[in-house]
């Protein structure tokens, strides 16, 4: 009788995860008040934009049932001077966000980036004749970018949405609790729905980036050796070579946007 054959999760690939997601964290370090401040802001902004309806809501309902006009005025003039203030909060979290944030995001690139580029200096002649200098390229470049943007936009993404999530939940089981709980029930199709599509999106971002890479590799291996391309006329042969490529990249991102749209 044959055995039965079971496949379990490798522990190296987790402890190398694990290794990857502390060599991560690690560039945080530099950075914790930055980071710290950063998150501050992005609540006090999903905060705001849970409140602002709440002071609307105050005006037109709360309001409505008082016949003492002035009184009323009185009451608009207040919420009013609250939602301006509010709306000053907003503002100004957002702008902080939006500049101090990215500003961290770019500093840690610019070490990934150094360190990625002494990385370089130290692997041998061997590497180098494996891999093409445009793949290379590629890692410092495109790919570090994306990085950047995920070591800013992820905590905050992850704390303006948890807020917003929970807030509204909250603000809606006061208003009506059953209504509230119907809009519950929908929420595990959502959240099917969403990671469907979502991993489709980062398939199409995946080969994206490999297309991108194959792109500058198409173009480094071009340009590197434009005298003898230009010395054989070869230059409609080259032309195709990358339109091929650049086709490809646009079938890829058709693929993308329409899991995003």
């Amino acid at each position: 009788m044959p055995s039965q054959t079971r496949v379990d999760a490798d522990p190296r690939d987790s402890a190398a995860a694990g290794r990857r997601l502390r060599k991560l964290l690690s560039y945080y370090r530099p950075h914790i008040p930055l980071l710290v401040a950063d998150l501050a802001c992005a609540i006090l902004v999903a905060g705001t934009a849970l409140f602002l309806p709440i002071s609307a809501s105050y005006i037109t309902r709360e309001l409505a049932d008082l016949s003492d006009v002035a009184a009323v005025l009185d009451q608009i003039y207040l919420a009013g001077a609250a939602m301006l203030a509010l709306l000053a909060v907003q503002v100004l979290s957002t702008l902080f966000v939006d500049y101090q944030g990215h500003m961290m995001g770019s500093k840690m690139e610019r070490a990934m980036r150094t360190e990625l580029f002494e990385h370089y200096q130290k692997l041998s002649f061997s590497f180098y004749d494996r891999q093409r200098v445009g793949q290379l390229m590629s890692r410092i470049t495109n790919d570090l970018f994306d990085i950047g943007e995920l070591c800013h936009h992820g905590p905050e993404d992850i704390a303006i949405s948890v807020l917003k999530f929970v807030g509204a939940v909250v603000l809606l089981s006061f208003l009506d609790l059953p209504l509230t709980l119907i809009i519950l029930s929908i929420f595990p199709v959502a959240i099917v729905y969403a990671v469907y599509f979502n991993a489709r999106m980062r398939q199409a971002l995946q080969l994206g980036k490999q297309q991108i890479a194959a792109i500058n590799e198409q173009v480094e291996d071009s340009l590197s050796g434009i005298r003898v391309v230009k010395s054989f006329a070869n230059e409609e042969i080259e032309t195709r070579r990358f339109e091929q490529e650049n086709a490809r990249f646009l079938d890829i991102r058709r693929f993308g946007y329409k899991s995003e749209a």
